[in-house]
């Protein structure tokens, strides 16, 4: 089958050669999801694309209405309505620009308004979301700073307790404060105080200053648990074994040497 002297095919080949060959006209996002937040109508886009096509393609930066129409399915006077109107809104505007070829002096519609535009509510969402963003973060943190007062509170009750139930007695308003700095000093964290507490409970020692004594002493050993209290103590149990075992045969090797030397004497 043939149209118009061409086959099929080669109409569709021609069709494809032309539809990549003639271009595209690009329209950044931004431009296509904010243009009807500043007023811009669905018609009016159209026309817009159509003047940026034209003008990039078809090099002619000021069309007519007839040129504009042969493009656009509205009516002349509703192509006339939308035009006015984006020079009225001040989306575009009539500028001129000298022609070196020609030596004549031009006339253009530009569009650096409707990008002015566009930028202005962009920088505006910018700025809402930056301000929601803060205003989230600060209600996180006051939120986290409840959560840990509330924390802090619990454990303040609980050492309290512990203490009052262990030394047989209510704390006095020192005694209270010593606990709060305690409690300051590990960061809010009750196990270390606890295991003091115990430890002195089963020496007999029950009184703040001995157990003071014991958390000063992981303090400056930078021990943060329990667990590495208790590996602390027994790494030094092995030093001081080994230690002793190494003294016990320095003895046995000196005896020897005099032992030695006794028969030689």
């Amino acid at each position: 089958m043939r149209l118009g002297g061409e086959k099929k095919g080669n109409i569709t080949a021609s069709f494809g050669n032309d539809l990549v060959s003639q271009g595209y006209t690009s329209i950044p996002n931004l431009v296509l999801k904010y243009y009807s937040k500043i007023g811009v109508t669905d018609s009016e886009m159209m026309l817009i694309i159509q003047l940026l096509r034209l003008k990039s393609f078809d090099n002619k930066p000021f069309p007519s209405l007839d040129q504009l129409a042969e493009c656009m399915t509205g009516d002349s006077f509703k192509l006339k309505s939308d035009l006015a109107g984006l020079i009225e809104k001040e989306i575009i505007s009539v500028c001129y620009y000298y022609d070196e070829e020609t030596g004549d002096v031009m006339s253009t519609y530009s569009l650096e308004p409707l990008f002015e535009k566009i930028s202005e509510f962009w920088a505006c969402e910018k700025v809402k979301g930056l301000q929601q963003m803060k205003k989230a973060l600060k209600e996180k943190e006051l939120k986290e700073t409840r959560s840990s007062t509330t924390i802090a509170k619990t454990e303040y009750a609980k050492v309290c307790k512990t203490f009052e139930k262990e030394f047989g007695r209510p704390m006095s308003p020192m005694e209270l404060e010593q606990i709060g700095t305690w409690l300051e000093d590990f960061h809010g964290s009750s196990e270390l105080i606890l295991e003091a507490l115990k430890r002195a409970v089963f020496m007999g020692k029950h009184n703040f200053k001995y157990i003071d004594s014991i958390l000063l002493e992981w303090q400056k050993n930078n021990l943060k648990t329990v667990r590495a209290v208790l590996e602390y103590e027994n790494n030094f149990r092995q030093r001081q074994a080994s230690k002793g075992k190494r003294g016990k045969q320095g003895e046995a090797e000196q005896k020897a040497k005099d032992k030695f030397r006794l028969l030689y004497l």
